[in-house]
């Protein structure tokens, strides 16, 4: 899986990106029998990147080229929902419960982080019947439907 035409997708979203969004920095993770902490932290966020990259692209089903124009739309796009899922894991570290009035939610569902990708991505798939491609055309109207106008 490529996203990015011709490049690594770390290279387009790298770590200090996300540490840049978050502001994370490695005493926020602890990892156990690893003696640098730093390059622990570089590999979870890379991977991070990677997963949440893989994501992006079975939405859109396709690879996007740096030249294209939706390229830093899609970078953006990348990049907050990382962030989105470095802020859940750092709550995860600190309460993994959250208590709202009487009810409890349990915040263990990173699916809460990709589910608003689809939306996000609309603008971006494409579809393709045999030679011909673009984008999906959809018609919306709330009004009610009469016959004969």
């Amino acid at each position: 899986m490529v996203l990015f035409t011709g490049k690594s997708v770390t290279d387009v979203v790298t770590v200090q990106d996300i540490r840049n969004m978050t502001g994370i920095k490695t005493g926020d993770f602890e990892f156990t029998n690893v003696a640098d902490q730093g390059l622990a932290l570089d590999a979870l966020l890379s991977n991070w990147v990677e997963k949440i990259a893989s994501h992006i692209y079975v939405r859109i089903g396709r690879e996007v080229a740096v030249e294209d124009g939706e390229f830093l739309a899609i970078q953006d796009v990348l990049v907050r929902t990382v962030a989105n899922l470095v802020a859940i894991a750092q709550q995860q570290r600190t309460s993994p419960v959250v208590q709202i009035n009487s009810f409890a939610v349990n915040i263990l569902n990173t699916g809460e982080v990709t589910k608003d990708l689809d939306k996000e991505l609309e603008p971006f798939i494409r579809y393709k019947q045999g030679s011909v491609s673009g984008r999906i055309s959809i018609f919306s109207s709330l009004e009610d439907f009469v016959d004969g106008i």
